[in-house]
Parts: C-alpha cells; structure tokens; sequence
C-alpha cells in the first residue's frame, strides 16, 4: 500500500465526517486548533496528520480517532 493511497483515503473519510456534520473546513480548523489550509491539503491526499492531529481532528467532529482510521482501512480494502 503506497502513502498516497492512504493519504487519499484518510481525506475522503476526514471530508465526508466533516461534511456529515455539517461544517465548514474553517470551522473544523478553529476548533482543532489547525490551520484551514491544513484540513485542505488533508482532504486533498497532499498531507498526513500527525497522531495528536488526528487526535484534535476526531475531537472537533465528536468521533474516536479509531472510527477515522478504521473508515480509511475500509476504502484502503
């Protein structure tokens, strides 16, 4: 498995959490104390979160770091 097919994943899965709760991408950024330009590139496949990114990230949408991941895993099949 190449780290852009996980990168890409994990965006999707970030982009449709986000969008199911029904916030913007600044919004997400404020409330997990990221930069908005950082969800972008997250979402686009361009960049990885960090472990404690990810952690801040499934916080602000009110989900377990492990249900992002496991998502991912499931497109990754």
């Amino acid at each position: 498995m190449r780290a852009d097919q996980v990168s890409a994943a994990f965006g999707r899965v970030l982009r449709e959490q986000r969008m199911a709760v029904g916030v913007s991408q600044e919004a997400l950024a404020l409330s997990a104390d990221v930069d908005r330009t950082f969800v972008s590139q997250i979402e686009r496949g361009i960049r990885q979160p960090t472990l404690t990114t990810l952690c801040k990230l499934a916080r602000a949408l009110d989900v377990q770091p492990s249900t992002l991941v496991s998502r991912m895993e499931r497109l990754l099949r």
